[in-house]
């Protein structure tokens, strides 16, 4: 009866985890770029005494549930048309590659892009393109093609000027990249090395200027899946308050 105890306090803690990563998900579904996040669980199991006649001499019985890891999920999300020549979205795999004020390269899909006081094109939150390029002051109708191909029209010319191009990085496994909050994401060792590529390279998607990928949360899903985990916290509870009656009645007879 102690075991239940414990398999019942292991369930709590796997369904309010799972409460939390779906809330998230609910909270940021209007958020661009965001991606969403599922928990993966595992059992335990215990080691017991075998019955005689085991040919292992042990067994192993069920000792509840733990979470193993929380993956994101990159699947594609809505395009939403913003008109804003700054704002780009990637339609198919990759990321935007940045790079932050220490120097690490950290990974986004949220394209909304500023141009910082030096010229680069740079997130809400500051991180440059790592493989950035300046954008003069006098230039203007900035323009980026499906390739990433980024040109301008500066003072005086009549003829477009290319500056550079936007590159895309992947991952074999992008699932297990680590998230640091603010839509970016850190390189792991399960991920792999990041593969760069030009923007519509076979492997790689394709840009398109003027748009926002929204996150790819889908309501009726969440929902569903914070009923479920909700019930299962309920049941687990259940458990934890029976067997707390069980065990108290096993003691008063004690006495």
């Amino acid at each position: 009866m102690i075991d239940a105890l414990y398999i019942s306090a292991s369930g709590l803690r796997g369904e309010q985890k799972q409460i939390d990563v779906i809330s998230n998900n609910v909270a940021n579904m209007q958020t661009p770029g965001f991606k969403r996040s599922r928990v993966h669980f595992v059992d335990v199991a215990a080691a017991t005494v075998a019955a005689s006649g085991s040919p292992n001499g042990t067994e192993f019985a069920g000792n509840g549930t733990r979470v193993d890891l929380t993956t994101t999920v990159f699947a594609q999300g809505d395009m939403r048309m913003t008109r804003n020549p700054l704002d780009i979205a990637i339609d198919g795999v990759g990321f935007f590659e940045l790079q932050a004020s220490d120097g690490t390269l950290v990974y986004t899909r949220d394209g909304q892009f500023r141009v910082d006081d030096e010229g680069y094109l740079s997130t809400v939150h500051g991180l440059r393109l790592s493989q950035g390029f300046p954008i003069p002051r006098d230039s203007s109708d900035i323009r980026v093609d499906g390739n990433g191909e980024v040109s301008v029209l500066l003072a005086g010319d009549t003829e477009r000027t290319v500056l550079g191009i936007i590159e895309l990085a992947a991952f074999a496994a992008p699932d297990v990249l680590k998230s640091i909050g603010d839509n970016s994401y850190a390189a792991t060792d399960e991920a792999g090395a990041a593969s760069y590529g030009r923007a519509g390279d076979p492997g790689f998607g394709r840009l398109q200027q003027g748009y926002v990928e929204m996150a790819n949360v889908e309501m009726i899903e969440e929902m569903s899946a914070l009923v479920m985990a909700q019930r299962a916290y309920q049941l687990n509870a259940r458990v934890l308050q029976a067997s707390d009656q069980i065990l108290e009645t096993i003691n008063n007879l004690r006495r």
